[in-house]
């Protein structure tokens, strides 16, 4: 089994190369390989700065007080960790496995040093990656990239008869060390979780306000800002309670406090038409699995369910019963913002306009009232005329533009606003259509498929009872005759 952690180093990336590469750790540095660098320290540092200065346009080293730029420090290495259940590997075997990783992950074209500790009773492979490859391409150390960093090494680990963490169900904002430890009950914040679990429930909890009142009442130290902060006793920090893992960060305590784990009631599924009623099917099925954890197999959360409610919502707000009418939202949304886009730009170029004619205007009065102007005044006369069409005569004209001009400005401020919101609009319309459609073509067809068969079964009792009750009007009446 292998954990895959990612840290990127934004300074004294030189302090970094030579903790991961300490002889003592690496067993006198047998256990380091450089994969389009050298496994020497000194070299090692110049040849990963010599291609981060090349395309980053900026020093390697920890930028000096005398530097112009103060802004955030650029990544200067990513650095990667690999580590290996105890006495689950040797040394050299996870050495060789962190290097085909780093092939595998990287490529042939980027620069990494791999480095296996061996001085803690876990085995543990160190990665320096260099922020760009050898062509200049960028790495980006994100949740995407992590998670594939994270299924490549099991895939290795695999491949090499090592376990590996099935239906992993902790999340990025989660550290793995405290989900395994709630995973053994053995954990505070399992202790607290069960706590909030029951408090959620209580019919005197309303609001997310209510819930922190009570953790009170049990002698919590609790602060409610932008986040539920908790703290359980003296000796230990506050926890932020979106650290606890899913289902506990603000939003999804409200979600949960205001539907206190009930799914949605058959009768509110049947007052919905078209999609709405496929989806809030699909909401109810989802909501069951979460509620009921013994029947959760897909790992639906309670984040999932929130977002699932809020486009039930939002279907119908803008009275979505087909997917065709999902469709002329989303168009309808997109032609209001090109609309305005273009009363925007439209605009934008008149108010460049008469900005010209002020800027311009006197001075084209000006020549056009010398009777004999001379040749660098009709040279310039020549390069105003652009303002001919404008028609300008006297200062009076003038005048009216400036106002005109600003007339321009206030209807420009009322477009851009009505843009802005008709930007949001489009953005919120598209992104529940793909979502929408994603969840009913990918991510929920096990639902569909579980809801169309009973469904099915519903109709085949319905027609058997139906069919049951002929037979036996028919078997009555042929008795009486």
């Amino acid at each position: 089994m292998a954990i895959v952690k990612y840290i990127a180093v934004h300074k004294s990336p030189k302090n970094f190369l030579r903790y991961i590469m300490n002889g003592d750790k690496t067993e006198k540095m047998k256990l380091v390989t450089g994969l389009n660098c050298t496994a020497d320290l000194d070299y090692a540092y110049n040849q990963f700065g010599n291609v981060f200065e090349k395309f980053a346009k900026e020093r390697f080293c920890k930028k000096s007080i005398n530097d112009k730029n103060s802004g955030k420090e650029k990544i200067r290495l990513h650095h990667y960790i690999q580590s290996f259940k105890p006495d689950e590997v040797f040394p050299e075997e996870a050495h060789k496995i962190g290097v085909e990783w780093a092939r595998k992950v990287f490529g042939e074209n980027h620069q990494v040093l791999v480095t296996t500790h061996v001085d803690r009773q876990h085995i543990h492979n160190h990665f320096a990656v260099s922020a760009y490859d050898l062509d200049g391409k960028k790495w980006h150390g994100n949740k995407t990239t992590l998670k594939r960093c994270r299924d490549i090494s099991d895939k290795i680990c695999k491949s090499h008869g090592l376990s590996v963490i099935e239906n992993q169900e902790y999340h990025a904002n989660q550290k793995y060390s405290d989900w395994l430890a709630r995973q053994r009950n053995v954990s505070w914040k399992t202790k607290l979780c069960d706590e909030i679990d029951k408090l959620v429930l209580r019919e005197d909890v309303k609001t997310v306000k209510d819930l922190a009142e009570r953790l009170r009442e049990k002698y919590y130290a609790v602060t409610l800002k932008k986040y539920l902060s908790i703290r359980v006793s003296e000796n230990r920090k506050a926890i932020r309670s979106y650290r606890l893992g899913d289902g506990y960060a603000i939003e999804e305590l409200r979600y949960r406090i205001e539907n206190k784990n009930r799914e949605i009631s058959l009768s509110a599924v049947a007052s919905y038409q078209g999609v709405q009623r496929e989806y809030a099917m699909c909401l109810r099925e989802l909501q069951i699995m979460v509620y009921r954890k013994s029947d959760n197999p897909h790992s639906v959360k309670y984040g999932e369910l929130r977002r699932n409610a809020e486009l039930l919502t939002y279907l119908c707000d803008n009275n979505i019963h087909s997917e065709e009418d999902f469709q002329n939202v989303v168009n309808a949304a997109a032609e209001k913002s090109d609309r305005l886009k273009k009363s925007r730009d439209k605009l934008l170029q008149e108010i460049e306009e008469r900005e010209n004619i002020l800027k311009d205007g006197a001075r084209y009065l000006e020549l056009n009232s010398i009777k004999m102007p001379t040749a660098v005044q009709l040279e310039e006369l020549v390069k105003l005329n652009y303002l001919a069409k404008y028609k300008l005569r006297s200062e009076e004209d003038i005048k009216v533009q400036r106002q005109t001009l600003e007339k321009l400005k206030s209807e420009l401020s009322e477009t851009e606003k009505s843009f802005e919101t008709a930007e949001k609009e489009k953005s919120t319309a598209v992104s529940n259509y793909k979502t929408y459609l994603r969840q009913m073509q990918s991510d929920y067809d096990f639902v569909l498929e579980k809801m169309r068969r009973e469904q099915e079964e519903i109709k085949l009792a319905e027609l058997d009872i139906q069919q049951e009750q002929e037979r036996t009007v028919h078997a009555s009446q042929k008795y009486y005759r």
